[in-house]
């Protein structure tokens, strides 16, 4: 990759992919990135994302790749379907940024993230719970002691249903409340804490979805986990608020420590809003997505999401400005960072499936 922006190229036009287009097409506004092409099996889809982002677009990844001349691409595909987009960009020399989980199995995703580190290319995650504001903070009060020692906590990510029902459900069987959001807070609580997971007891729950046409899809998963050092989170996540909840996601995190506690609530961030011609009120999070006329650069993205998007071309240019692979692991959310998360959801997997207490 030379000195000029990267060239980019996006695969999956989806509900997060549209997201990945909007940021980046305003990051290429800022010359700091070419967006080059844009890649989605759906032909309806794709003609959309063409026309929106006046780019072309192809309906398989490695034509794209094989096409385009670019430097990185950035992966929104369904979750398992991650691992086969990222071996093609490694065959083509690629940096890669992919939404979480990695990938859906551990002994994959290691030799993703080994393959990655020996060809010294970037294979970022984005992991953007990372990115927010209240969690910086909290991580930042942990590491200084604050609260003691961490001694227990809880974690709740809850969906509407429309998630699983609607945005999901081409490849919905390929997922769960686990994998498609306990992931995301399975990865935080270790990034915050600095602590491992060490055993994990789960039960869930089945019914609502199967009565919508979704046989064998789990309505909601609870997963107690003990770390090092004696430290456990409880975790409650379900995808079946009802459509009259007044935002897609209802989130938090709380941990409770020998002297002390914090709360980080990052659903209700303050904004309210019930109009007219809309069925019912919308809580949104401002911090964590926002669009907005700049008046130098026109449409901007602001908020943690976009900013975790964003870092992906801060850690590109580092790489580009003499860094390697080596020396910029662990100051991005990297592959060999995502494991963990990706091998507490296949311990949760495995004690719905027993029962039991598993290892993690």
């Amino acid at each position: 990759m030379s000195g000029a922006a990267p060239r980019l190229g996006v695969v999956g036009c989806g509900t997060y992919g549209q997201q990945i287009l909007r940021c980046f097409a305003a990051e290429a506004r800022r010359g700091r990135v070419t967006l080059v092409a844009l890649c989605d099996p759906h032909a309806d889809r794709r003609a959309r994302a063409e026309a929106e982002f006046a780019l072309p677009g192809f309906a398989e990844a490695g034509q794209m790749m094989q096409n385009c001349a670019l430097d990185a691409v950035a992966v929104a595909t369904p979750d398992h379907l991650h691992a086969g987009v990222i071996e093609t960009a490694a065959h083509h020399g690629l940096h890669v940024m992919v939404e979480k989980p990695l990938d859906v199995n551990l002994a994959r995703a290691t030799r993703l993230s080994d393959s990655f580190a020996r060809a010294d290319r970037i294979l970022y995650v984005d992991q953007h719970k990372r990115f927010d504001p209240g969690h910086i903070r909290l991580r930042q009060d942990l590491a200084a002691g604050a609260f003691g020692r961490p001694l227990y906590g809880s974690v709740h990510m809850e969906d509407r249903i429309e998630v699983p029902e609607i945005w999901l459900r081409d490849w919905v069987g390929h997922s769960s409340p686990s994998w498609f959001l306990g992931v995301n807070f399975y990865d935080l609580v270790t990034w915050l804490t600095g602590l491992a997971p060490r055993r994990v007891y789960a039960t869930g729950q089945k019914g609502v979805l199967e009565q919508r046409g979704l046989p064998g899809i789990w309505d909601s998963v609870q997963a107690k986990v003990d770390y090092d050092t004696g430290f456990s989170m409880h975790y409650d996540l379900s995808w079946i608020l009802p459509a009259s909840f007044p935002s897609i996601v209802n989130q938090g995190i709380r941990i409770v420590g020998s002297e002390g506690l914090a709360e980080v609530d990052s659903q209700q961030r303050g904004y309210f809003a019930a109009r007219a011609d809309a069925p019912g009120a919308l809580e949104g999070n401002p911090f964590g997505v926002l669009e907005h006329d700049h008046p130098l650069f026109g449409p901007v993205t602001d908020g943690y999401v976009f900013e975790a998007i964003r870092h992906f071309l801060d850690v590109l240019a580092a790489w580009r400005d003499g860094g390697s692979a080596r020396a910029l692991a662990g100051r991005y959310p990297d592959a060999a960072s995502a494991l963990t998360a990706i091998r507490l959801a296949e311990a949760v997997d495995r004690s719905l499936a027993s029962g039991g207490i598993e290892p993690v």
